[in-house]
């Protein structure tokens, strides 16, 4: 007789999978994986790497089934595993010069908080207010590489000026950025990687 795991606790669910049941555990995946990649993109800005992070996390909880402890709602567990995994994903994209900046440990990405929403907006705010203040120049060519996504040498050829010239604007505009923003500097990094600003 076919199990039906809408009806079973989640004890037992976890009890069917470290059993080595295939079907407990196709069930968790269809039951949480669309609405995980809906998440995990929220944080990356990319279906398919979001679907790539799942698809691990997934893999590591098979491979991991016999010793695997969840101490918290499967639920929770798995969205948990997801915006971890993100942000180690997103840690891996930072400049080198900014990989230290601890990427887990910034409060204010947690959705579902509204709280932290509220003071996640304002931070945009902040750093957009401090974007207007760097010179014409300057800004311009921050913004093509922010909110645009064009690489260096695609807002040299649109601006008609030399890579070179590009990769100092940057530099400047990250400086004075760096400076008026200095007392959340680790959260205005990953906030110019998730939002485009």
């Amino acid at each position: 007789m076919t199990k039906n795991f809408d009806l079973i606790k989640e004890e037992e669910l976890m009890t069917c999978l470290s059993n080595d049941d295939r079907k407990a555990f196709e069930y968790i995946f269809r039951t949480y994986y669309q609405d995980l990649c809906r998440f995990g993109s929220t944080y990356v800005k990319d279906v398919d790497v979001a679907e790539e992070l799942v698809q691990q996390i997934f893999i590591n909880i098979w491979e991991r089934r016999y010793e695997l402890k969840i101490s918290i709602s499967m639920k929770s567990y798995l969205f948990t595993a997801v915006r971890n995994k993100s942000f180690n994903y997103l840690k891996l994209q930072l400049p080198k010069e900014y990989k230290k900046v601890d990427v887990e440990n910034i409060g204010f990405m947690d959705d579902s908080n509204i709280e932290e929403d509220i003071v996640f907006e304002d931070l945009k705010v902040y750093v957009a207010n401090a974007i207007d203040t760097l010179p014409e120049k300057c800004k311009a060519i921050f913004n093509l590489s922010r909110n645009s996504g064009l690489t260096y040498k695609e807002i040299a050829e649109e601006l008609d000026i030399s890579v070179k010239t590009v990769e100092n604007q940057i530099g400047i505009a990250l400086k004075k950025l760096r400076e008026q923003l200095s007392p959340i500097w680790d959260k205005v990094i990953i906030l110019l990687m998730l939002c485009g600003i």
